[in-house]
């Protein structure tokens, strides 16, 4: 008696585990094709462990024959359903012609109706004690020959799967075939092989094989983390314990012991599920870390990737504005060279209508030659970058005599006055001579271009630090435009257009220049046709 009940225990476990993973699996995504196919392999499983357990348990020839040709039906019926399975895992990537399809289906169909209604396959069972001794029919090979088909075919599509599928499904296909080929040639062994040869109570260990491919296969098809260490573990612990007290109920004597053992079973259950919740947490917890981990590593390197395009960019830039500045300035460079040989007399004697002219250009080539400048300059503010190399022991009058010089003949072609008022001692200070120079030039030719009448004003002051006056007696600078006249492209006012012509960004750059020589820069007015003030203030030394 208790051998049978052994016997039961074992095929009611295999039964409901395998239904249990099935529908569990099949909850996860139920809209999915690889999980429904899932479910009806394991249903088709459970009828064939039912019919098992029912064909060794029975003792009326005529049951006994019908359920032993429903055995070999089912089993055929298995078989499509774990193909149909296969098709679609992992993914849906792996079509077949839909008539070689319908092909298989009905080969399928037709096996399944001969078997279970014909001698073709099953001829007789014949009851001998405990043991059962099956007749094949003349169509016996078919059902030989329909299990290879299937497992090989089976195989093959796994295989070729395997070599295009990416690495995290690789590793779900191979789990998948080591678990089908394990069970594939256990239930061969034990359900074919070893009956053929005289040993028909060998069929009674096939139950066995089924529990190989059922975990196999719903830990491919679930995510990723049933694959960790932490969760099998935990989740094998649960389940080999559930069935000892499983078993251990069964066994039990007497009332009050069984429904002992029922409320331990319960209650482990219980916790099992809850120890099982917490492992799948802490590891979808970490995988997520991980994938962080992962998705972080990837921004660096597609930002590392992204700053170095950036750096070859913006080195392709700066060649760009060098050779433009070389192509543009040093034409302009030759032709005020060749006019100040001109207007010196080195080639004669110049006329003054002559020498006025050549004056004239000369103040366009001038004004080109810094409009390239300031384009450049302020291409480089843009970007960022500093365009300035500070050097000690630079002369400030010096620079503003320069200045004064070049704007001379454009102050008197205005009929205004160009002041520049020198003190005794000098100023050095630390500076770009070239860059501060072209700083300077833009304030007293802003101060130039928007007076009329009266003049422009220039001097210095030191008093701890270097303070340089720009005054005019020009258009002026309305209250509401004084903060943000040295802002990049200043909107001018309407007087200041119809005065000069103008970009509107000298006074931005020069602010720009001041600012990397550690200075400041504003203006005054009183307001419009009241003149303005310039202050620039620079660190002594």
């Amino acid at each position: 008696m208790q051998i049978i009940s052994l016997n039961f225990i074992s095929y009611l476990v295999s039964i409901t585990t395998s239904l249990g993973l099935g529908f569990w699996v099949f909850s996860q995504s139920p809209s999915r094709k690889v999980n429904k196919y899932f479910l009806l392999f394991i249903i088709g499983i459970a009828g064939w462990l039912v019919s098992l357990f029912v064909f060794y348990n029975i003792y009326t020839a005529n049951w006994i024959l019908f359920v032993g040709r429903f055995n070999f039906a089912v089993t055929t019926l298995l078989l499509f359903f774990g193909f149909e399975f296969i098709l679609v895992f992992p993914e849906e990537n792996f079509v077949i012609k839909k008539w070689l399809h319908y092909l298989i289906a009905l080969e399928v169909a037709l096996l399944f109706l001969i078997t279970l209604f014909t001698p073709l396959v099953d001829q007789n069972e014949v009851i001998l004690g405990s043991s059962r001794i099956t007749h094949y029919g003349p169509l016996y090979f078919l059902h030989i020959v329909n299990f290879f088909i299937f497992t090989l075919l089976s195989i093959a599509i796994l295989a070729k799967k395997s070599k295009t599928s990416s690495k995290e499904d690789k590793a779900r296909v191979y789990y998948v075939i080591l678990g089908f080929a394990i069970s594939a040639v256990f239930g061969f062994s034990t359900n074919i092989l070893i009956p053929l040869l005289g040993y028909q109570d060998a069929a009674d260990l096939g139950s066995f094989s089924i529990l190989f491919l059922v975990f196999a296969f719903s830990y491919a098809i679930i995510k990723h983390h049933l694959f960790d260490v932490k969760v099998i573990a935990a989740e094998l612990f649960v389940f080999v314990l559930c069935v000892i007290l499983f078993i251990n109920t069964f066994l039990s004597i007497g009332t009050q012991n069984f429904s002992f053992n029922v409320v331990i079973l319960i209650s482990v259950i219980v916790a099992g599920v809850f120890l099982i919740r917490s492992v799948i947490k802490e590891v979808e917890q970490r995988e997520k870390i991980e994938e962080i981990s992962k998705e972080l590593e990837k921004a660096y390197v597609v930002e590392k990737k992204a700053n170095l395009e950036l750096q070859n960019l913006d080195k392709y830039k700066n060649d760009f504005l060098r050779q433009t500045q070389h192509d543009l300035k040093n034409p302009l460079t030759v032709i005020m060279g060749y006019i100040d040989l001109l207007l010196g007399g080195n080639f004669g004697k110049m006329p003054k209508k002559s020498a006025d002219v050549l004056k004239r250009i000369e103040v366009v080539a001038q004004e080109k030659v810094r409009d390239i400048s300031n384009f450049l300059d302020e291409e480089q503010f843009k970007m960022g970058k500093g365009v300035v190399s500070l050097k000690p022991g630079i002369e400030l009058f010096s620079i503003l005599d320069e200045i004064v010089n070049r704007l001379s003949y454009q102050a008197v072609s205005k009929g205004i006055y160009l002041k520049l008022e020198k003190p005794e001692k000098t100023f050095v200070i630390s500076a770009d001579r070239e860059k501060l120079k072209s700083a300077l030039f833009n304030v007293v030719d802003n101060s130039i271009k928007y007076t009329e009448k009266g003049g422009v004003d220039i001097r210095a002051e030191n008093s701890g630090t270097v303070k340089i006056i720009i005054s005019d007696t020009g258009i002026g600078i309305p209250q509401d435009k004084i903060k943000t006249i040295f802002e990049t492209q200043f909107e001018r006012t309407k007087e200041a257009k119809e005065t000069a012509k103008g970009t509107g960004v000298g006074l931005y750059l020069s602010a720009q220049i001041i600012k990397l020589h550690n200075g400041k820069v504003w203006a005054e007015s009183a307001g419009e046709g009241k003149g303005s003030t310039f202050y620039i203030e620079l660190p002594v030394g």
